[in-house]
């Protein structure tokens, strides 16, 4: 079933809650920024998602900007891919859209909330002991990666410094979290070296939150 469908059953209010909750589930199955069980996390931010189909609909709203902005940023991609083949005979899309296509983001006005979110979401849970650090060869890309969110997160909007250096830390990152995922997938170092990638992910696509639309009456930003 399509999106749109799922969409709408999660606003029945003929359908019981549970029905309702398990169309919100199938709508993320369909549409996952964060992967599926993180962006479950992020939308249960708004209530119990499961439970009250007033949090439901407000879930599926947040969802439904960000996958409409999804959308509108692949046709866009998708019009200058076009014009860069007629016109400059570029059939490989360059390194910087290939980055922008694979990275983790949540498209849409809510990007600054959601990934500020999730990073200070990431940020607090545990870690693997100094010495597992050390021998997967993660302690300095560890200290690298949270001196940069504790910058981060500390002010408001995001410091570009911390954007350009976990953006230039991150093919280390990858590196890491592919190397110590071999063979011991939800160990302790595998699962720490993912979590620092993703939080470097997210601060380095993370612009700060959109300007508010003027209002026309004032010319003024609306509050």
């Amino acid at each position: 079933m399509s999106f749109t469908l799922h969409a709408r059953r999660v606003r029945d209010e003929r359908l019981s809650p549970a029905r309702r909750g398990a169309a919100l589930s199938s709508a993320v199955v369909l549409y996952r920024p964060f992967g599926f069980t993180w962006t479950h996390a992020y939308l249960s931010l708004f209530g119990d998602t499961r439970r009250d189909p007033r949090a439901m609909v407000t879930a599926l709203e947040v969802l439904e900007r960000s996958r409409t902005a999804r959308t509108a940023e692949w046709a866009e991609f998708s019009r200058r891919r076009t014009t860069e083949k007629h016109d400059a005979h570029r059939r490989t899309p360059s390194a910087a859209d290939r980055a922008w296509a694979a990275a983790l983001r949540w498209p849409g006005p809510d990007l600054h909330h959601a990934h500020r979110v999730m990073v200070l979401r990431w940020s607090c849970l545990p870690t693997p002991t100094a010495p597992e650090l050390r021998r997967e060869g993660l302690a300095g890309l560890e200290r690298a990666v949270m001196t940069q969110v504790d910058a981060y997160l500390a002010t408001d909007p995001p410091n570009p410094g911390a954007a350009a250096v976990l953006g230039a830390l991150l093919p280390r990152l990858r590196e890491a979290a592919a190397r110590t995922r071999g063979g011991r997938t939800g160990s302790g170092p595998a699962v720490r070296a993912d979590r620092l990638r993703m939080m470097a992910e997210l601060v380095h696509w993370d612009r700060g939150p959109e300007p508010r639309p003027a209002d026309p009456a004032t010319g003024s930003a609306r509050p």
